[in-house]
């Protein structure tokens, strides 16, 4: 056997292992559900006296939310969820918006939470679902203004979605730029820095095979020319969508305003004590599996959901005057 065949077949083994590791990847991030943790609490719509009326789209499945005891505004806010058990994690948020006269559309993404699907397929599903929130409220009310508000996953989804539907305004925080720099950056933790480095164009590759060429977009490049007037929201203390990854901290022109957030981490929108007192959540569900049941029930049955949701005020109302 030639030279030059032997090193074709050590090439092309190298690249099916490669391959093979960055497909492994792909799917412990996204060939999955997302749905609600049953041991955990999760507010609802009647928690805050809100109506909910529910919605059907395709696959997909959500709400419309109103309060009633206040004026309603003329302008429709989409609320695009962030990784996990879809919108409902967010109703505190929600509840903010409708208590200031907006109704809210909130859409799970395919495979999370209320919607069907057995995964949530990649980034650019979050987008996919943002463009079919937009064109439900579109066609439901078509006089009103649309303002887009997501968080992380979801900030990339608004950012994204903005580049090719028309929209009033929008709201992304904590958001990634890019999906295979996101991977890049969850994979490193685990299997190092250099091995997810090239592991990348693999990444990019699979995007590429899943959704063509929008699989791979720069929420970036989309914020600088969507020409929509758009607030961008960041903690400083991010350790989720750090700097390198995030869309934050970059050039944009004048339709985009900035603001971070001194001491938060990846939900500036609450206050600092609330932020601590959900990492304190995160490390006990990271144990929970070791819990006797009695002491797993009572643990999480007697934790404090309200104090781990409080909203920070400043940063709420940052974006409550930005969409005024």
């Amino acid at each position: 056997m030639e030279i030059w065949t032997i090193v074709l077949i050590i090439v092309l083994a190298v690249i099916l292992v490669l391959l093979t590791l960055a497909y492994a990847t792909y799917r412990v991030a996204f060939w999955k559900r997302y749905d609600k943790n049953p041991l955990l609490k999760y507010f609802t719509a009647e928690d805050f006296n809100l109506t909910a009326e529910n919605i059907e789209i395709g696959r997909l499945r959500g709400a419309i939310y109103k309060q009633n005891e206040v004026k309603n505004r003329d302008e429709i806010v989409i609320f695009v969820h962030g990784m996990g058990a879809g919108h409902i994690a967010y109703t505190t948020e929600i509840a903010y918006f409708c208590n200031l006269g907006y109704t809210v559309v909130a859409v799970d993404s395919l495979g999370c939470a209320l919607s069907g699907g057995k995964r949530i397929n990649g980034m650019y599903e979050g987008v996919k679902t943002a463009f079919a929130a937009i064109d439900y409220t579109r066609a439901k009310f078509p006089e009103k203004a649309v303002y887009l508000v997501g968080h992380s996953w979801g900030g990339y989804s608004v950012l994204c979605a903005s580049a090719r539907r028309k929209v009033e305004k929008v709201v992304a925080i904590s958001a990634p730029n890019t999906p295979v720099r996101t991977l890049y950056e969850g994979a490193a933790k685990f299997i190092s820095k250099p091995v997810a480095a090239i592991l990348c164009p693999f990444w990019w590759f699979i995007n590429f095979l899943l959704f063509g060429a929008n699989g791979n977009k720069s929420a970036i490049k989309c914020a600088r020319k969507n020409g929509t007037q758009t607030l961008l929201i960041h903690g400083d203390e991010d350790k989720i969508v750090t700097a390198s990854k995030s869309v934050f901290y970059k050039n944009y022109g004048e339709n985009v305003t900035k603001y971070l957030a001194k001491g938060k981490a990846h939900n500036p929108y609450n206050t600092v004590e609330a932020e601590k007192k959900l990492a304190e959540l995160q490390n006990k569900l990271a144990t929970a599996s070791k819990m006797p049941d009695g002491e797993r029930t009572e643990c999480f049955t007697n934790f404090d959901y309200a104090a781990a949701t409080e909203e920070d005020e400043v940063v709420m109302n940052v974006i409550a005057e930005f969409l005024m």
